[in-house]
């Protein structure tokens, strides 16, 4: 018999060490006192997992929770918690976290990718970008070549795809051209210990060609006034940082090993930019303010930036343009080094 009972209690404790160690922790996590009885159970239900929940065994549920109260619950609130811990949900983060966690799960959102520390995200960015094709050009993007033709700015994006559905105040997108460079970036900022949420949106990237350029890739289109017309099919990273503080460490990360300050630098990830380009909804130690201003026929978008005191004007000229269309301006903030091209800088 007490054989039999120390087999048990071995076996256990086996299971809970097992499940512990691939979570990273031996600690219990404490919990938010103020939980309700059913809260977990509740959120398996909003989120679609109740059966599985009621397939966990006590013991297979204490093994996978890492809550500091597990032996506290009742069974199906201690099933429901060893689910929503398989799922990622933020248990030890107190109930509103897991709140907006369940809004957020329940929304489509086709931008988001996974977390940053994910192995497996950089597969899925690479699919995603080859498995979207660049749109043709609609009647809209046609006629917001006359904002180049016309010199009423120098370039803008077309968004092409939604973006995800992320908090603004944590919220930071990343523009460039080159996927790669992309899956890079990723493990670059993975090995630096930040975390986040990622997403991607596809843009068309619409500029005016300068003929100190050279040749290009993409084709030019022809405007007249011997204006030229470039094109190219570009995306938005999306990142969603646990705090606002973390956009900080994503500048000093990029202009350590992703920004360009002379021609044959070595030590940077692939397609470096001399000016890369990212922006905030909120100020943040290391940006500048902007004004960004989306232009929009109630169908699709485009944004264009400029310095807060052009702004105005660009809003008139581009309302003459055509007075149907939504022109709406707001405040932005831009990586320092975008803030100087905006200003006529090139580095």
């Amino acid at each position: 018999m007490f054989l039999h009972q120390y087999h048990k209690l071995l076996t256990r404790c086996l299971l809970m060490s097992a499940a512990l160690w691939a979570m990273g922790s031996y600690a219990k996590a404490p919990v938010d006192k103020a939980t309700s009885s059913k809260l977990y159970q509740q959120a398996v239900t909003q989120l679609g997992y109740s059966e599985l929940a009621t397939t966990f065994s006590r013991t297979k549920a204490l093994a996978i929770s890492s809550l500091a109260n597990e032996e506290q619950l009742s069974l199906p609130e201690l099933q429901a918690a060893a689910v929503l811990e398989l799922i990622g949900a933020p248990l030890n983060d107190g109930e509103q976290a897991l709140r907006d966690f369940i809004v957020h799960y329940s929304r489509h959102d086709s931008a988001y990718l996974g977390q940053l520390n994910e192995a497996s995200l950089y597969q899925r960015i690479a699919t995603q970008w080859y498995n979207s094709s660049a749109v043709a050009p609609s009647s809209f993007a046609l006629e917001l070549r006359q904002l180049i033709a016309q010199g009423i700015a120098t370039g803008y994006n077309l968004v092409t795809t939604p973006w995800p559905l992320f908090a603004t105040e944590r919220h930071l997108i990343y523009g460039h051209s080159d996927i790669q460079h992309a899956q890079q970036l990723l493990a670059l900022l993975a090995s630096e210990g930040l975390q986040a949420r990622v997403g991607l949106s596809r843009k068309t990237s619409a500029f005016l060609y300068r003929d100190d350029w050279g040749t290009l890739s993409q084709s030019l289109i022809e405007l007249g006034n011997q204006r030229r017309l470039v094109e190219a099919s570009e995306y938005d990273l999306h990142f969603e940082f646990p705090s606002a503080a973390d956009k900080t460490r994503f500048v000093a990360a990029i202009d350590r090993y992703a920004k360009k300050e002379s021609a044959n630098q070595t030590g940077l990830i692939r397609g470096a930019w001399w000016q890369p380009f990212y922006r905030s909804h909120t100020a943040a130690e290391g940006f500048a303010s902007a004004t960004q201003i989306a232009v929009s026929n109630g169908k699709e978008t485009a944004l264009l930036l400029a310095l807060p005191a052009q702004a105005p004007a660009l809003v008139k000229a581009i309302q003459q343009l055509n007075p149907a269309w939504s022109v709406t301006p707001e405040a932005i903030w831009v990586n320092l080094a975008f803030h100087r091209y905006l200003r006529g800088g090139y580095k």
